[in-house]
């Protein structure tokens, strides 16, 4: 009796356990390219997928190793959750070509997507997303102006004065503008007005707070909290390992991240933080992802998957 009470006890652990693994589902597809080029071999290949409040979920970097569009991919994803794909590539100098924005809706099945086309974006800095009816519109707001991604085409619009809330026309065409008021937002494209739009907003980002870098790869940092890195929303970042002050540029599309090129004050530096330096500033264009833990205040960069950069606020 005591056998089949502990047998009894052991399974109830056991089912316990698989009813609290959350249930996946396959998604695939395949990535084509819109621009007709080589693409150079040390290219990756991305596959990001957030929640409905562009939370990052999952994600997929592989290096595509020569080869050419399409390219297929392959990702397990949670079942339960309505999700957002993004899908692209990313080439040296920071060229970014990426998918529209695809809604996900719970099911158990698998999802085939067919063929995701890619365009190449411009500069968004923090991009981040408008629910407008049933279309996703990708918004990025810059220093001087504001950038939406629709139908593969990319538009800059302009701050214009309002009687209330924020509007923005684009200076090439006035029939194309945005007036935001909170997170709502009214959209019209060639005079054609979209369903009211909500701003997205995502649990938690990046941009809050200072974050103390504490490893390099494999290295710790030389007096981490001397050390800051600091993103803000229009897309600027800055950096300091402890000497020079490192300002530039930064895009994130859902769990992606990428920096520009770096401008740097030219102090001499103490023994070990020059290194520490120019160790840092190598890695970041290696930089194509992210890895963010709220509520231990940690935050991970990675290239193709692995951490490069390790930071906590």
């Amino acid at each position: 009796m005591l056998r089949l009470a502990f047998a009894l006890l052991l399974s109830g652990f056991a089912l316990g356990a698989a009813a609290s693994e959350p249930q996946m589902r396959s998604v695939s597809g395949q990535i084509t390219v819109l621009e007709r080029m080589a693409l150079p071999d040390d290219t990756v290949l991305i596959v990001d997928v957030t929640s409905d409040t562009d939370t990052p979920v999952t994600g997929l970097r592989r290096l595509t190793e020569g080869a050419q569009s399409p390219f297929e991919f392959v990702l397990e994803v949670p079942a339960d959750q309505a999700l957002v794909l993004r899908a692209g590539l990313r080439g040296l100098d920071d060229m970014v070509w990426l998918s529209e924005p695809f809604p996900i809706s719970p099911a158990d099945t698998a999802m085939e997507l067919g063929s995701l086309r890619a365009a190449r974006v411009a500069q968004m800095g923090f991009a981040g997303l408008m629910s407008c009816g049933n279309q996703l519109v990708e918004i990025g707001f810059l220093p001087e102006a504001l950038r939406i991604r629709l139908n593969e085409q990319t538009m800059t619009l302009q701050p214009q004065p309002a009687a209330s809330g924020a509007l923005y026309v684009d200076p090439d065409n006035p029939a194309t503008t945005l007036h935001m008021k909170a997170d709502a937002a009214l959209l019209r494209i060639d005079g054609s007005e979209l369903s009211e739009c909500t701003l997205i907003l995502p649990d938690y980002d990046i941009t809050q707070g200072v974050w103390n870098i504490s490893a390099i790869e494999d290295t710790p940092a030389l007096f981490p909290s001397r050390t800051e890195l600091v993103f803000y929303p229009d897309g600027r970042m800055t950096a300091s390992m402890g000497c020079n002050r490192l300002i530039g540029n930064y895009r994130r599309h859902g769990g992606f991240l990428s920096f520009g090129r770096l401008a740097s004050t030219r102090m001499a530096c103490p023994d070990g933080m020059g290194e520490q330096e120019q160790r840092f500033s190598a890695i970041l264009p290696k930089v194509d992802g992210y890895v963010l833990d709220p509520e231990a205040g940690r935050l991970m960069l990675t290239a193709q998957g692995q951490p490069i950069l390790r930071a906590r606020r």
